[in-house]
């Protein structure tokens, strides 16, 4: 994963527990770094280790801090300069998640051979839009609904993200149906 996701999570850690809390997690997992270069590659297996870790530290699961992250995650990236990015590319939540297949495309270009998510999305019943998501990686789905309900956050939306269809237990990719319920009012 790029370091920017690393970092992030360097960052939330900080803020909600402290820096001896990072560092105590970061030589736990076995992390040289002690700060992560945003644009560099790092191994899954070293995001996963922390994640655990971090999750340990927190008194959750890991699935429940990939779903705090999630959200960190988007506040974190609307404060960097692809927040700007973002806001350029869509007014909404709508026209957002479409569209970060583009923003990833174009982070790719600078990092061959590293591997970005993809989205596609489909409007469903209710006004409601379904939200597919691919990734070689497992696990995240938790850390995708979260930065999905962060989106919302960013755009000042109320919106319900439910995960309908899930990877890890035999689906070929995840589903999130989210739905905006100020929309129906």
């Amino acid at each position: 994963m790029l370091g920017m996701v690393n970092y992030a999570l360097q960052e939330m850690v900080t803020e909600r527990l402290g820096a001896e809390a990072w560092e105590s997690i970061r030589v736990e997992a076995e992390v040289a770094d002690r700060v992560f270069v945003i644009m560099k590659q790092y191994p899954d297996e070293v995001t996963y280790r922390l994640a655990g870790i971090v999750a340990q530290r927190m008194g959750v699961g890991v699935p429940d801090a990939l779903h705090a992250f999630g959200h960190y995650w988007m506040a974190f990236a609307e404060r960097q300069p692809w927040g700007k990015v973002m806001h350029s590319m869509a007014s909404n939540v709508r026209e957002l998640i479409p569209a970060l297949n583009e923003m990833h495309s174009r982070i790719a270009l600078s990092f061959p051979g590293v591997t970005m998510p993809q989205f596609r999305c489909d409007d469903a019943e209710g006004g409601s839009l379904l939200v597919h998501y691919f990734s070689p990686r497992p696990g995240l789905a938790p850390f995708v609904q979260g930065v999905l309900e962060g989106i919302g956050a960013m755009y000042g939306e109320t919106i319900e993200v439910d995960q309908v269809e899930y990877k890890d237990r035999g689906a070929s990719h995840d589903v999130f149906r989210i739905r905006f319920p100020a929309a129906a009012a």
